[in-house]
């Protein structure tokens, strides 16, 4: 399971750029760069930790019946850190 989770993660994560050769011919190369298996990992926990997270929000509004904002302060905490994370791998 992991292996297919990580090549969908990679694939998602994977940053392609064309630059223009400056000769006569002007050739266009593609360049695509790969996230490493760190960043996959994280990614991946954060990932977990978000659905973990809703997981427990769901469990205390049916139990007790009310919203708790120190779960929603987590999820938003995760979502931020794994928005922050791809947007400044991407911007690199």
């Amino acid at each position: 399971m992991w292996s297919s989770v990580r090549r969908l993660i990679r694939k998602g994560l994977t940053v392609r750029r064309a630059t223009v050769d400056e000769s006569k011919a002007r050739r266009v190369r593609l360049l695509e760069e790969e996230p490493g298996d760190r960043f996959v990992l994280i990614i991946w926990l954060m990932v977990l930790f978000f659905v973990g997270l809703i997981f427990l929000e769901l469990v205390h509004m049916v139990w007790v019946g009310t919203w708790n904002d120190v779960i929603f302060n987590g999820v938003m905490l995760v979502v931020g850190t794994i928005v922050g994370a791809v947007w400044g791998k991407m911007s690199e």
